[in-house]
């Protein structure tokens, strides 16, 4: 049975003047879900990543594969709009279980293990571990004259953290250019363990970022990352890889959006640009998560 992502009605939220006995508590609105299609169709993904018409990229060059997992759970992948909460454009989802749970605390284990060709990927950014319910886009493609460079924004969310950091559940995710990785946050690769992780007390959320003064409040920050390199004029590769490491439960999910040979334009009015604060993580679960990761081990 697949659970849709309902956002609550009101957060709460307090402010940060004294009046009298206390202080004043504020209830205002949440920002709404992100509106998630699960699909692992490759036309339909590349349509979503490109939306913003890949500029730089030569469309017709571009050759797109899916590796991913669906059941009668839903799928590992799919296609979002509607997530300005994080500062992010339109664009694609993927994730170690099936993407219509996103924001919610259940997982899907779909039972597959990494490939061989896989494990070179997941291993030099989460560890020598076995890996599962892994989903890969693969992705081909030349770029116009002029440009020289591809850019990407990513949000990682992850149901591990914060309970599983510093065990052998470290949920991963790559951004693969022509066999290099390029998803680093302060010298470091993306998974639950990094030492940005952190939560945003005010909004709910994990938050991941490159200045830790400002983990724990989203201080300004986006709530993304910009990544980007230099690339060949033509033959290029690409690979996004996410999975769960140690085991296949506990879900962890990467937003994907404007990947193009210029820099992406600033978000809508009233969100942060990016630069301060990078990618998400959910979650602070309960005891009984930890028990039955325990019996897991």
């Amino acid at each position: 049975m697949k659970t849709q992502y309902v956002t609550p009605n009101l957060r709460l939220i307090t402010s940060g003047f004294l009046l009298g006995m206390g202080c004043l508590a504020v209830s205002l609105p949440a920002a709404a879900a992100p509106i998630i299609a699960p699909t692992l169709d490759a036309t339909t993904l590349k349509n979503a990543l490109l939306g913003g018409g890949g500029v730089g990229i030569d469309l017709s060059s571009v050759v797109f594969t899916v590796s991913g997992n669906t059941s009668q759970t839903g799928a590992s992948a799919g296609t979002y709009t509607n997530a300005s909460e994080y500062g992010i454009a339109n664009g694609i989802i993927i994730g170690s279980g099936n993407v219509d749970k996103f924001g919610t605390s259940n997982t899907t284990s779909y039972g597959t293990s990494a490939t061989a060709a896989q494990l070179p990927l997941l291993q030099p950014i989460s560890g020598n571990f076995s890996y599962n319910d892994v989903t890969q886009i693969n992705m081909t493609f030349d770029m116009l004259a002029g440009f020289n460079s591809v850019f990407f924004n990513v949000t990682f969310q992850s149901v591990e953290f914060p309970v599983f950091v510093g065990s052998s559940f470290i949920d991963a995710f790559g951004l693969y250019v022509n066999g290099t990785n390029i998803a680093f946050v302060a010298s470091d690769p993306i998974n639950i363990d990094h030492p940005y992780m952190g939560n945003d007390v005010a909004n709910g959320n994990g938050v991941l970022g490159s200045v830790p003064a400002q983990v724990g409040n989203n201080a300004g920050g986006a709530l993304f990352h910009t990544f980007s390199t230099i690339v060949n004029p033509t033959g290029n590769s690409l690979s996004f890889i996410i999975a769960d490491t140690g085991d296949s439960s506990l879900d962890s999910y990467a937003f994907i959006s404007q990947l193009g040979g210029s820099a992406p334009p600033p978000p809508p009015n009233g969100v942060p640009e990016p630069g301060s604060l990078a990618l998400l993580g959910l979650g602070f679960l309960g005891l009984g998560y930890l028990r039955r990761r325990k019996l897991h081990s």
